[in-house]
């Protein structure tokens, strides 16, 4: 990184191939974020069916002392009634996923202004190095 905050010139010829890499995950990213909205209305319904759940352990557990098929089937819902709470707290954070992405578009849209300013302050620096000595002569153009 330079002192004006410009990233140095060997670093600058990673970036856009980079930005392009990351820019081509955006499709991608926009149809999973389109996705999780259905997620989070499926997890919804899940979470307000865990209301019933203790009462049908306790009818299971009624049943299961007559079978140990019904037994086995107490324990799953158990642990399936334990796993309700981090079910819900990742519908939380999936929530808040489209507010991420909005920033996060936002970020890269303000990351591409800057490499277009770069590249153009950059070209004429190129083009200066180039007829120092020791610098790349064409030997076409004579200069």
């Amino acid at each position: 990184m330079s002192r004006l905050g410009v990233p140095s010139l060997d670093r600058l010829s990673t970036l856009p191939a980079d930005l392009n890499k990351t820019l081509r995950l955006l499709p991608e990213i926009a149809r999973n974020t389109a996705l999780l909205k259905d997620v989070a209305r499926e997890l919804e319904k899940v979470a307000g069916n865990t209301d019933s759940l203790p009462g049908i352990r306790k009818d299971i557990a009624q049943v299961a002392e007559t079978t140990s098929v019904l037994g086995e089937m107490d324990k799953r819902m158990a642990a399936i009634e334990e796993a309700m709470p981090v079910l819900v707290e990742v519908q939380r954070h999936l929530a808040q996923l489209p507010e991420t992405m909005e920033k996060l578009f936002a970020a890269l849209d303000e990351l591409n202004q800057s490499v277009d300013t770069l590249q153009t302050v950059v070209e004429p620096m190129g083009r200066l190095a180039n007829r120092v000595p020791g610098g790349k002569k064409s030997s076409s153009t004579g200069t």
